[in-house]
This record gives structure tokens, sequence and C-alpha cells, in this order.
């Protein structure tokens, strides 16, 4: 996972882009965002209720110890 870079838009609203995959093949990408040192994973899903189009789960997830070759 690459590290994100938080951005600022021409208002001066920071923001930060997150890369998405259909890993499961449903139709719908899932992403993780991290944000004030704790990572979050975000899944979008259909609605099933009335005057909702989409639902979006945002789960904490524990970060993976990253191993370097150096």
């Amino acid at each position: 996972m690459a590290k994100s870079r938080i951005s600022t838009d021409r208002f001066g609203n920071p923001y930060q882009l997150i890369g998405c995959k259909d890993r499961k093949g449903t139709g719908f990408s899932s992403g993780y965002i991290e944000l004030g040192g704790k990572l979050y994973k975000i899944e979008p899903s259909v609605a099933q209720k009335d005057g909702v189009e989409y639902w979006v789960k945002v789960t904490a997830v524990k970060k993976k110890a990253s191993h370097s070759s150096m």
C-alpha cells in the first residue's frame, strides 16, 4: 500500500485521494485511508432503503507491519 499524501484544494481545504480496487468482483471498489495515524477501510455498497442510493462502511483496521529489505 502506497503512502497517501494530503493535498490542498483551491479553497485551502485539505483532501486525500484514495486508490480503490474491486477485489471481490462485486462491482464496488474498496480502499484504505490513514487518518490521525489510524488505518480505515472504505467499502461502498448499494442501499435497499428508499431515499438512499449507497452506503459507505468505514472500518478501523490494524496496520500490518511493513518489512524492509534493507
